[in-house]
């Protein structure tokens, strides 16, 4: 009798959980019938989140499928929960109640801390980037930089989770923690001492006028400040004269689709659909324009890459099918997935699929995910691969996802390129520029103007001469030749890094944008009027 039961307890689960799932969550554990499993915490938290799925999720599931997965594993349900997403898209996921302030936060309001957003990777804390304000992109700490050491404890190969980082990293503005990062082309450890701070999220990182006709201005993000920040920074161009705009939207990862379609009504004249949204649950919902916005006329060239998602794709595609903007750069993500955060009892939540969206003429733009989440992530890593080895050439004749540019921009690949990006993401040509503002620094804040600087200000040869002293430990540039070639970029680079210091973004852009091909490409385009044929 009991080999019996036990054989049939598998296919006895799965008819209660099924019964469970169909009633949902108006029914407590106790009165559902459920077995001991389900009068748990854990039983409730998984009833919740497949409850969730079964009503919200935008694709049909095979059910049958999720349902034996669990009775295989029911004993781990944290890898239950595990299992369970990775049969969904690549954008839903759980959210432990302990991590779902930080899922936000980078949203709304601001933290206390160094101001870098970073992954785990191999066991290792890698920054991403550091966060545009913050204390540690003034110190000179960079993308791609991997923090060994905080304080005194060693952090790399011990099994440090993200919840760990935080609770090390973030702290009360005024306090000091110090750090050890290990950097590409540096044997040594790189200490840093950094002070925290409020750390601010602006949406904006910079606004200023190229000429007295064009303006420029780049969003990182879509927050619940985009729209106020993005308002304020056209007013501020047109009260200079702006009668063209260059909106830079690369390497924005998204975030708010109501930030994004309030700001493409500031670009949009009249009434005109900017996006729809439409699920398996989730009834057809239409985002139009009408409002009065601050830049109806005037060409637009907006620019993007493959960085360029979500939110940022619902821009493009808007303003793309309107004709009201010329698309440059190259194909951008693929995310057309709306998402929706679903809180769960004991206090953590999921965040869901709930939706596709669709820009004006119909695109949905995501790309394909169903060979599972890693297969999707690898094929992204393995399009960033070609892109570099073809220099983007072949974009259009990819499969029919993301944003295409009206004009595509392929990337340079030749060596040169390369070696100076080598050298730049090294991190060497940063802190050389650290150390020469601090040498320089009288001289340069008297400067009236960045215009003034960038005009006047040079590298001198005994400066350029110890910078190469400086690298050649590394042997980044080896060669004599090629370092001749590329010492303009180097050069302006250097000054860019420089006018950082003194002015922030407001210095580093305008600068900086001398050796950026796609910024000079989206002017040439505004300036010569050939970004109005592109979209005719």
């Amino acid at each position: 009798m009991n080999l019996s039961f036990r054989t049939l307890l598998p296919f006895l689960f799965v008819l209660v959980l099924l019964i469970g799932v169909t009633i949902g969550l108006r029914l407590s554990p106790a009165s559902t019938g459920k077995p001991a499993l389900f009068a748990t915490a854990e039983g409730s938290r998984l009833e919740e989140i497949l409850g969730y799925i079964d009503y919200n999720y935008v694709d049909t599931l095979n059910t049958d499928a999720l349902m034996r997965s669990l009775v295989k594993e029911y004993l781990d349900r944290d890898e239950v929960i595990e299992d369970i997403f990775k049969r969904l898209d690549p954008h839903s996921g759980y959210i432990p109640a302990i991590n779902l302030q930080s899922e936000t936060e980078s949203l709304q309001g601001n933290f206390e801390g160094i101001g870098i957003e970073f992954n785990i990777i191999r066991d290792t804390i890698l920054v991403v980037s550091p966060i545009s304000g913050g204390p540690s992109e003034s110190l000179g700490i960079r993308s791609g930089d991997r923090i060994v050491e905080v304080g005194d404890s060693v952090v790399a190969g011990v099994g440090i989770s993200e919840d760990q980082v935080r609770n090390l990293l973030r702290g009360p503005k005024g306090t000091t923690v110090k750090i050890a990062v290990r950097r590409n082309g540096d044997k040594e450890l790189l200490p840093f001492k950094i002070v925290r701070d409020q750390i601010p999220l602006y949406s904006l990182d910079v606004a200023y006028m190229v000429d007295e006709r064009i303006g420029y201005l780049k969003l990182n993000r879509f927050s619940a400040t985009t729209v106020e920040e993005f308002g304020a920074a056209l007013d501020k161009l047109k009260g200079q004269g702006m009668k063209s705009l260059i909106l830079d939207l690369r390497g924005n990862p998204g975030g708010y689709l109501i930030a994004a379609t309030r700001l493409t009504d500031e670009l949009l004249a009249g009434k005109k659909m900017i996006v729809y949204t439409e699920g398996k649950t989730a009834r057809r919902e239409e985002f139009m324009s009408g409002n009065q916005g601050r830049f109806e006329q005037g060409d637009i060239v907006l620019l993007i890459d493959e960085g360029s998602a979500s939110a940022s794709e619902i821009v493009a595609g808007a303003l793309q099918d309107h004709k009201r903007a010329a698309v440059v750069g190259r194909r951008s993500f693929g995310k057309g997935l709306v998402q929706e955060i679903f809180s769960l009892n004991d206090s953590s939540a999921i965040r869901l699929t709930v939706a596709r969206y669709y820009t004006p003429n119909g695109r949905c733009i995501q790309r394909p995910y169903d060979n599972g989440v890693d297969a999707y992530y690898e094929e992204y890593e393995e399009r960033l691969e070609a892109i570099g080895q073809e220099g983007g050439a072949g974009e259009a004749s990819k499969p029919d996802y993301g944003i295409l540019p009206n004009y595509v921009i392929p990337l340079d690949t030749t060596e040169d390129r390369k070696a100076f990006y080598r050298l730049y993401n090294s991190g060497q040509l940063q802190r050389f520029a650290y150390d020469l503002y601090g040498r320089d620094q009288a001289r340069i804040q008297a400067y009236a103007s960045v215009s003034a600087y960038q005009q006047d200000y040079a590298i001198s040869p005994e400066q350029w001469d110890r910078f190469v002293n400086r690298v050649a430990a590394s042997n980044l540039l080896p060669d004599a030749a090629q370092r001749t070639r590329i010492r303009p970029w180097i050069e302006t680079a250097i000054k860019a890094q420089v006018a950082r210091q003194a002015w922030k973004n407001e210095g580093f852009y305008p600068v900086f944008h001398g050796i950026d091909p796609d910024f000079q490409k989206a002017y040439d385009l505004l300036r010569s009027g050939e970004a109005r044929n592109l979209i005719k």
